[in-house]
């Protein structure tokens, strides 16, 4: 019995040793948003956070609270009727899964306007994120090229793994800015082994390796002026 409790003890310790489980919660900051209604009827928020933190940051959520023209809350109700009621607030994660320290991850939340209690005018928003003691995995994107395509841009480039770790579900973040700077619209892509959408989803790109990707970032506002591309994997 005294050996089986050592051993539950011992598992217990050794989680909470790990960087994902030691670290704590703390805010982050919030570069700037937009909200806009789409064709289809929903409320489109899209923006961009910033850690400025001395650690990565992974599992970032952002909080999106509605408002009405008179700046009064907007409930929100919940996806099914499983989880029947209302929130106080919406939530989406950062679109990057590991935020390094100095860098910034876009965000974009798709809302059906019916599940909104209200006529949504304005929001306000807060977001928060885990401090990570280190992160094994990193990537960066290099050999970007972009063209225009059917009005929107045709992204090119290359995900290169450069940490001691693979970088799992890997993944290509394109975002769209307008002339004043601020993310307009987002597009992610999955990488796969030829890079196109009809290649095989990659798992993980191994440490040291390489991966091209092409895929295709609308321009739906039509107010897209440059494009920048990042790289997400999984928190390790």
């Amino acid at each position: 019995m005294h050996t089986h409790l050592f051993i539950a003890l011992s598992a217990v310790i050794v989680l909470y040793e790990t960087p994902l489980y030691a670290q704590t919660e703390v805010p982050v900051e919030i570069v700037s948003y937009s909200l806009r209604e789409s064709v289809g009827g929903s409320v489109v928020v899209v923006g961009e956070v910033r850690n400025t933190h001395s650690n990565p940051l992974c599992f970032v959520q952002i909080d999106i609270e509605y408002l009405d023209e008179k700046g009064n809350p907007l409930g929100v109700d919940r996806f099914t009727a499983k989880d029947a009621g209302t929130m106080a607030v919406d939530q989406v994660m950062a679109s990057r899964g590991v935020i390094p320290p100095g860098e910034t991850s876009p965000f974009e939340r798709v809302r059906d306007m019916s599940k909104v209690k209200g006529k949504v005018r304005s929001c306000k928003l807060t977001a928060k994120g885990l401090r990570l003691k280190e992160s094994n995995a990193m990537a960066t994107i290099t050999n970007v090229n972009t063209s225009s395509e059917g009005g929107g841009f045709r992204i090119t480039g290359t995900f290169s793994a450069t940490g001691k770790a693979p970088c799992k579900n890997p993944v290509a973040i394109a975002a769209g800015y307008d002339r004043n700077g601020k993310i307009q619209v987002v597009s992610t892509f999955s990488l796969t082994n030829d890079g196109t959408f009809r290649g095989t989803p990659l798992r993980q790109v191994d440490a040291g390796k390489s991966q091209v990707f092409n895929f295709l970032l609308r321009n739906e506002t039509g107010t897209v002026t440059s494009v920048k591309v990042f790289p997400s994997f999984e928190c390790d």
